[in-house]
């Protein structure tokens, strides 16, 4: 009986940690990268903003190569990765997460920054 209580008590003070899979955080990724698009787009509608990207600055003003290089290639080569991932059986790999959370962050800091931006945006109105 006491062993059984110490196993428990062991797994109770254990905190669980939320682990995000490979797919989860690419996918994750890829829905940074359209609300970004979104965002970008709907600041730039506004006219008080302009895109800080120089090589998607002459881009924004085709409608079909922004959805190409904003919506298309990214989920290309991220569809890709994930079957190259599955067949390399490659795991739990220590670069791939830490590439994968520089991307997150990174997006994650731009899509704080549109939402500075739409505080401005408001504030103007």
């Amino acid at each position: 009986m006491s062993e059984a209580i110490n196993i428990a008590v062991e797994k109770a003070e254990k905190p669980k940690r939320i682990k995000f899979t490979f797919y989860q955080k690419m996918f994750f990724l890829y829905f940074l990268n359209i609300t970004d698009w979104i965002c970008t787009e709907a600041l730039l509608a506004s006219g008080y903003f302009a895109e800080a990207n120089p090589v998607m600055q002459p881009v924004l003003n085709n409608f079909w190569q922004t959805i190409i290089i904003k919506g298309v290639i990214p989920l290309a080569v991220i569809l890709l990765s994930c079957l190259v991932n599955k067949w390399a059986n490659a795991g739990d790999s220590i670069i791939i997460n830490i590439m994968l959370y520089v991307g997150i962050s990174i997006y994650m800091l731009v899509n704080l920054w549109h939402i500075f931006n739409f505080v401005l945006l408001f504030f103007i109105f």
